[in-house]
């Protein structure tokens, strides 16, 4: 008897020092366990507002051209949430394009005989990349829809220009609102190439500048000039627009100055391998399916027209 009540008094210490032990061991687990649903809800939200990541779709591409009294500019527009990236090359008006039936034309012809889509396709098959869209716009227009910009300031390196003098450890820079970029690259006097590079980084470092300061200001724009515009954006495109631009605002966007590479001659500008692969940097290639494809509807007008002929 003595023995079954010594194990029950050691039994029954036992449940009492264990009870309480694990009590606290769950009760830690539970609190960890609360730690880390909080710490994730902290670090998904800032403000109460969720933060969105950035997925392969939130990218886009467009062929612009501005018309500027008698001159064209040619801009190949692009945005890339994911890797927080603003691209934009120009291209001289007298750019070299290959014709899917054999031959070439300038980017300038076909968007006079042909709109600028014509030119838009072309300039996807040189190039092997995606132009999904084009925008056409009057300078005009354009100026007045950007009045709610304010100045930037742009490098004048590597450009010709008369009084651009750098300082001392400094690189040539100029300061300018929308309305006076078109009056300085006039007046700047460039060659076409020049121009149309400058006028690329130009656009760049408005975009930059608005995308930092408020991200919907890139749509406000092309919605205050949508009525002029020829182009393929649609609504569904200035909400996407507006999306890339809120993620990528608050963020260091990448922006990087460039002067496209080629050969002028002839009043003709010729693209070459460095160009090409300077446009590969900064825009998505196509795939090879769709290369191939562009090769074989290349090689049946060949056909055709030799049948014809």
């Amino acid at each position: 008897m003595n023995r079954i009540r010594a194990f029950l008094l050691s039994f029954c210490l036992s449940i009492g020092i264990l009870i309480p032990l694990l009590a606290c061991i769950m009760l830690l687990q539970s609190r960890q366990i609360s730690n880390g649903q909080e710490q994730v809800q902290a670090d998904a939200t800032t403000n109460g507002v969720p933060i969105a990541l950035p997925s392969p779709d939130d990218k886009l591409t467009c062929l612009a051209m501005i018309q500027q009294e008698d001159t064209n500019y040619f801009l190949l527009l692009g945005l890339d949430a994911v890797k927080n990236r603003i691209s934009v090359l120009g291209f001289p008006k007298d750019t070299v394009v290959l014709l899917p039936q054999g031959g070439t034309s300038t980017l300038e012809q076909e968007a006079t005989q042909a709109g600028p889509g014509r030119a838009a396709e072309l300039l996807s098959q040189t190039l092997q990349i995606e132009i999904p869209h084009y925008l056409l716009a009057k300078s005009t227009d354009l100026t007045k829809a950007s009045s709610m910009l304010g100045a930037v300031t742009v490098n004048l390196s590597g450009y010709d220009i008369s009084g651009a003098k750098a300082s001392v450890g400094k690189a040539p820079v100029c300061m300018m609102v929308p309305e006076q970029v078109f009056s300085l690259l006039d007046e700047w006097n460039l060659k076409d190439t020049q121009k149309s590079s400058l006028f690329a980084n130009i656009t760049g470092e408005f975009l930059l500048a608005a995308i930092q300061s408020d991200s919907t200001i890139p749509t406000q724009i092309l919605r205050q000039a949508s009525s002029k515009l020829l182009t393929t954006l649609t609504s569904q495109e200035f909400r996407q627009i507006d999306r890339i631009c809120k993620l990528m605002n608050g963020k260091e966007s990448e922006f990087s100055p460039e002067i496209l590479p080629g050969t002028a001659a002839n009043d003709r500008f010729e693209l070459n391998d460095d160009s090409i692969a300077l446009v590969h940097k900064y825009f998505t290639a196509k795939s090879s399916a769709s290369s191939d494809s562009v090769d074989s509807s290349s090689d049946e007008s060949s056909d055709s027209s030799s049948s014809d002929s």
